[in-house]
């Protein structure tokens, strides 16, 4: 369609949020702009910014049209009115074609007999809103975002290293630590399952030289497991915290290049991993709020132990050979699964209980106790009370004055 089939065919039309249609004049003389999201990261002793763009932003279309004839008032006036509703318009343009969009901002001018002007800043809308995703769990947003590093990391891995045979002895190296601690925490439930991922991953490390995304995304794999595994959380936490420290020993062999892209995925998806963990706890994990506190703690001190090393190993694009940065992408995308994972746990724990004390002024029995502290003195109830307690065999029938008796509320 050329330039003027668009003008001559296309009658120029606005349909307000209440449903009205109007049909102004439009003059010659269109724009429209267009902007982008973007992120500027700057570097210590390298001069520039790096700027990261992505999406396309909400397009601007500042429109100028006129109401003329004997009502253009009347007109106006009505105009003036549906502009208050505030769902979105419709807009058919002869150049732009059909836009949904907002008015961000509306000057109306009478200076003039029997012509009103309108000048709207009239920016485009979507609708269907694609951000708004629906979790039914944080367990699934943080699985989610895990995705996302899945499927990034290993690619600036590949992007920055110059690996040869003696990276791929480093890396089997690294790999047979992580299996050795893995195994010690290793249930039988997930055992079959766990082999398969090893012995992929020690598969595709023998073409780490030639395949670095494939073999790192099994070594993920490996680190992510212990997550899943059917031990108490804190278990886990300390078997992933292990794993986080024995990639970190690679820094301490050799701090080459190469190695710090291992220890920026690697680390990085173990502290995913700590995350899955914490939003998979097992019914008994998370008893008081203080539990939940306790493991948010430790993800902000591995997370800040994680950045701390990150910074000391960079090195100027001053020195080629020898140059690092983190990857924006990485660091983004692990920044989003800790950030997610605090503010999930920080929701857990506001609905956790919290543990209390209270001290026997006289002689009780445990059924009566956990009665008055826990509710129904059903058999898991105490045998709960019991545990938490430490309630020896001795004491079930009298439980003496002065014990130091703890209960959840």
């Amino acid at each position: 369609m050329t330039w003027r089939d668009r003008v001559e065919n296309t009658i120029f039309s606005i349909t307000t949020g209440d449903g009205v249609t109007y049909f102004p004049s439009l003059p010659i003389g269109y724009e429209t702009t267009k902007e982008f999201n973007t992120a500027t990261f700057e570097y210590i002793n390298v001069e520039g910014s790096e700027i990261a763009r992505r999406n396309v932003k909400a397009r601007q279309f500042p429109l100028a049209f006129v109401f003329t004839g004997e009502d253009n008032i009347d007109q106006a006036e009505a105009f003036d009115l549906s502009c208050n509703d505030n769902r979105p318009w419709q807009v058919a343009h002869p150049i732009y074609g059909g836009i949904i969009g907002q008015p961000i901002s509306v000057r109306r001018s009478d200076a003039q007999l029997n012509v009103t002007q309108f000048n709207v800043d009239f920016w485009e809308t979507i609708t269907d809103k694609p951000f708004a995703i629906s979790y039914d769990s944080p367990q699934q947003k943080i699985s989610d975002t895990f995705e996302e590093y899945y499927d990034l990391s290993p690619l600036d891995y590949e992007s920055k290293v110059d690996l040869k045979a003696a990276d791929v002895t480093t890396v089997k190296g690294s790999a047979d630590s992580l299996n050795a601690l893995i195994k010690k925490g290793l249930d039988a439930v997930n055992y079959t399952a766990y082999q398969q991922l090893i012995n992929t991953a020690f598969t595709a490390i023998d073409s780490l030289t030639t395949q670095p995304v494939d073999a790192i995304r099994t070594i993920h794999n490996v680190i992510m497991a212990p997550a899943r595994f059917l031990i108490s959380l804190d278990a886990r936490i300390s078997l992933i915290v292990s794993l986080y420290n024995s990639i970190g020993a690679i820094l301490a062999q050799v701090p080459s290049r190469n190695n710090k892209a291992y220890f920026e995925t690697a680390a990085g998806v173990s502290i995913v991993s700590l995350a899955t963990a914490m939003l998979n706890p097992l019914p008994t994990d998370y008893k008081t709020r203080l539990a939940v506190t306790n493991a948010a703690d430790n993800m902000a001190g591995i997370y800040k132990d994680y950045l701390g090393i990150m910074d000391a190993a960079y090195v100027s694009i001053n020195n080629p050979a020898t140059s690092f940065s983190t990857s924006i992408n990485t660091q983004n995308a692990l920044q989003n699964a800790v950030f997610q994972t605090l503010i999930a746990l920080q929701t857990i724990a506001f609905n956790a209980k919290i543990e209390r004390r209270v001290l026997l002024t006289s002689d009780s029995q445990l059924i009566v106790l956990t009665h008055k502290y826990m509710g129904l003195a059903s058999d898991e109830n105490i045998e709960t009370f019991r545990t938490i307690n430490n309630i020896k065999n001795t004491n079930l029938f009298l439980v003496p004055a002065g014990t130091d008796i703890i209960y959840y509320a």
